[in-house]
């Protein structure tokens, strides 16, 4: 096998678009989100960080106080690289950090679907 086949990080660092299903009736959208794979070293990076939330919390017998909803929505928003086709009240709704915790805080579903999208490695192959 091919060591190029095997390093993936490069790749899932480069990102990869998911196309956003309607949280109605689950049909693709116009909305497509391009966010870093699992392989990503900023990923995993993020997930290091969660991780020594959470040992932490559970070291200071607070593991009630952590919102894993709050820390999912953190951790895409430094995944995403960009988007396009989402408006706002008619007016096109620009990629910002701040734009994105707004979006992903209020949208479980785009949450769900970007983390299933971004553990698939396949989404992230170019083969």
């Amino acid at each position: 096998m091919e060591l190029k086949t095997l390093s993936t990080a490069e790749t899932h660092s480069a990102g990869a678009e998911c196309n956003i299903l309607s949280p109605i009736d689950g049909t693709p959208t116009d909305v497509f989100i391009t966010i870093r794979g699992a392989d990503s070293k900023e990923w995993r990076a993020t997930k290091k960080r969660q991780t020594t939330k959470i040992l932490e919390a559970k070291a200071a017998g607070k593991m009630d106080a952590l919102d894993y909803d709050a820390m999912d929505v953190d951790a895409l928003v430094e995944a995403t690289i960009g988007w396009r086709g989402l408006t706002k009240d008619g007016e096109d709704f620009p990629f910002s950090e701040e734009n994105a915790k707004s979006l992903y805080s209020t949208a479980p579903s785009v949450v769900n679907q970007l983390l299933e999208f971004l553990t698939d490695r396949a989404n992230f192959t170019n083969g």
